[in-house]
């Protein structure tokens, strides 16, 4: 056979068709990326081609359906797009039935030999020790029982039947050496069989050919969606007098490409992105049906649409653009920063990091500038990349301006913001976070014209009194002219109390509603906060307190600050060395529901007797009350008289066990037998009793149902 080569599995991987001898191979370099917050990436290239081109790329097995679902191509110098070709991804097992030598199965030498009964072969074996040569057509394998010298008993031995031009001979499969085909396509066939099952075992990667067709140079581009790492945000915001914000984004470049002077969009925002397959071919199970010869059919006719030609213009009409241009403030013009952060003028490197912890303020402030170390106002003030953004009806978008250099499997820290930003500076007090102190944070008004999508943020401070790090907080998605509060470090200059205030809980009214007895309580409930300020400067503690719902009534202090749907905040100014108190008081109305038709008659008489209920109120309940009383002794007397009943019925079967013994013309038998027959009697008024006493209180009963059914009091 012909040998197999270990490259060509490779070779079809990197191929996905043939391409023709006469077409030139393009090069056609990523030059826009957009990155989204869903897991995609767009990518755009853009290149110059000659005639007919092709450009073959190469991507992950797992991103050719993204390829497939969004690929789109634009030749604009005259030419036409030709189909785009890729390695196919069927089942193994189809893929090797379309070959003529079906290889699906794994099969043995034996059951391959016999696939290729009719085929020419040339078979090297030995016979006794000697090498033997033919060609032949082969006739199939066929199993022999062999008997084994010595009286070694038998054995199965498998044999090539091989027809020459003296005739047809058998050999032993054990005894052969080597087999060839002779026919030059049938050989080619089976290597491309097994070069088949190798690219579907070691495969990664899958090849897209693009192909190009016309005359000269031109220029052209491909754009296409893929997976791609979520990029990320973090925030460094400067304190003090000038309030400074800046946007860094991590981008990771997880492409086969070099990114090379690449133009670099980031877009916040939740688009819906989904992976449909496409690329494994799809089989439709069809019916056999068997074929029918019918006269032709006669012409038919079809009634005209109903759209009117306004709704069709109405339809393609639809083409209006929302979207919103921001343009922000441009930043100071500076010179480029040497080192960026992290270097010799960078946050935290050696020649320009913080000051010690240990010096004091005005030598920090001095030394920083005489001995050149960074000021973390003028770092948040460099001039960055991105100058602008545009927002749409879900996307918000960050145009990096200056392209952008990421070699493959790289990431990159890029600078998209920077501006001056509005904040106050306050404690943040939760009873549920913290117990003791506040938080230190601030509040952060978006006045930088961009969406900011959410994200780290470290804090630094240049104002009086410190200088550098002072914490981390986290940020989440910021509208422009939208406010949040962020916290960087626990307040400790600030203790905190918190403790239950007066409460109380008051019977407010009663009244009643088809039947149903309706108490309204007032409940108030307060909460008492206490701060001590030991600092010497004045501080602003937003308190937080847990909104319990629109039913509870802020009664003190009058409004809130802000309101979110978890909590209430309020502001409460604390001076420096000062203590301060706010108590926050609320109160409920809680009704509580009674049926007059089940509640106890203990019960009701309780609300007969309160100041609460109104005269309507207490008659009604005074007359229900009443005619349940009624009601119930009727029931009393009906269960009298039923153990009346039971205590005759266990005397008169005293009577008939004794009379059983007696002879029945004694004078105790006959005694018994008047005795019975009274009790009969009774048993017969008693049952009477009964049926008009319980006549009279279903009667009852059901003027006491209409009755409440109806009764409507307050």
């Amino acid at each position: 056979m012909r040998p197999y080569s270990i490259a060509a599995p490779l070779l079809l991987a990197l191929t996905a068709l043939p391409v023709s001898a006469d077409t030139a191979a393009a090069d056609i370099p990523i030059k826009r990326v957009t990155l989204y917050t869903s897991g995609v990436g767009y990518f755009e290239r853009a290149g110059s081609v000659s005639g007919d081109a092709a450009e073959t790329l190469l991507f992950p097995t797992g991103q050719i359906n993204d390829v497939l679902k969004s690929l789109v191509m634009l030749d604009s110098g005259g030419g036409t797009i030709q189909p785009v070709t890729y390695a196919a991804q069927d089942a193994l097992g189809r893929q090797l039935q379309a070959f003529s030598i079906d290889l699906s199965d794994n099969p043995s030498r034996a059951t391959l030999l016999n696939r290729l009964r009719g085929a020419e072969a040339t078979v090297s074996y030995t016979d006794n020790g000697t090498p033997v040569k033919v060609t032949g057509t082969i006739m199939g394998v066929e199993t022999q029982t062999i008997q084994l010298p010595s009286n070694g008993g038998v054995t199965q031995q498998s044999t090539l039947n091989l027809l020459t031009p003296d005739g047809l001979i058998s050999i032993p499969l054990t005894s052969i050496t080597s087999q060839k085909l002779t026919d030059p396509k049938l050989n080619e066939e089976l290597n491309q069989a097994l070069m088949t099952v190798a690219q579907s075992r070691s495969a990664t990667k899958r090849a897209v050919t693009l192909n190009f067709k016309g005359r000269g140079s031109r220029s052209v581009r491909v754009g296409y969606l893929t997976e791609a790492p979520l990029w990320q945000t973090s925030y460094r915001l400067v304190l003090g007098a000038k309030p400074i914000v800046q946007g860094w984004a991590m981008v990771q470049n997880t492409t086969q490409d070099d990114w090379k002077n690449v133009d670099l969009s980031l877009v916040s925002g939740r688009p819906i992105s989904f992976i449909q397959d496409l690329y494994t071919p799809l089989y439709v199970p069809r019916p056999v049906v068997q074929a029918r010869v019918q006269a032709s059919p006669t012409p038919q006719t079809y009634a005209s649409d109903m759209k009117t030609p306004a709704d069709v213009d109405k339809i393609i009409g639809l083409q209006a653009d929302n979207s919103l241009v921001i343009e922000s403030a441009p930043a100071p013009a500076t010179a480029p920063m040497e080192g960026g952060f992290g270097g010799g003028g960078g946050f935290g490197g050696a020649a320009g990091g913080f000051p010690g912890a240990s010096r004091g303020r005005a030598d920090a402030k001095k030394s920083n500038y005489a001995a050149g170390e960074l000021s973390f106002s003028d770092a948040a003030k460099q001039a960055i990349t991105a100058s602008g953004a545009q927002m749409g009806t879900a996307l918000f978008a960050y145009q990096v301006k200056t392209p952008v250099d990421v070699p493959r499997q790289q990431s990159a820290m890029i600078p998209f913001l920077s501006s001056a930003i509005h904040v106050e500076e306050v404690s943040i007090f939760n009873a549920n976070v913290q117990t003791d102190h506040p938080l230190l944070g601030a509040r952060v008004k978006n006045t930088t014209g961009l969406h900011l999508m959410g994200g780290p943020l470290t804090v630094f401070d240049d104002s009086a009194g410190s200088n550098g790090y002072v914490g981390d907080a986290l940020i989440d998605d910021t509208e422009p002219n939208q406010t949040r509060l962020i916290s960087y470090a626990v307040d400790q200059a600030l203790d905190a109390e918190s403790k239950p205030g007066d409460g109380s809980g008051d019977l407010q009214s009663i009244v009643i509603n088809q039947g149903t007895l309706i108490a309204t309580h007032k409940e108030r409930q307060a909460t008492v906060y206490t701060f001590k300020n030991h600092s010497a400067k004045a501080r602003t503690v937003v308190v937080e307190q847990n909104y319990p719902g629109d039913d509870w009534k802020l009664l003190e202090p009058k409004e809130v600050t802000e309101h979110t749907p978890q909590v209430d905040r309020f502001d409460l100014a604390v001076p420096a060395g000062a203590s301060k108190s706010l108590t926050v008081r609320r109160e409920h109305l809680d009704n509580e529901v009674y049926g007059l038709m089940d509640t106890g008659l203990d019960n009701l008489a309780v609300f007969v007797t309160t100041t609460h209920a109104s005269d309507a109120v207490k008659a009604a309940l005074k007359d229900v009350m009443a005619r349940r009383r009624a009601i119930g002794a009727l029931q009393q007397q009906i269960d009298s008289r039923k153990a009346q009943i039971a205590a005759i019925s266990v005397g008169q079967t005293r009577i008939r066990d004794n009379m059983k013994a007696l002879d029945h013309a004694s004078t105790l038998y006959k005694r018994y037998a008047n005795e019975l027959n009274t009790q009969e009697t009774q048993l017969e008024n008693l049952q009477k009793e009964i049926d008009t006493l319980s006549a009279e209180r279903s009667q009852k009963q059901l003027e006491l149902n209409n009755f409440v059914a109806k009764l409507t009091v307050d």
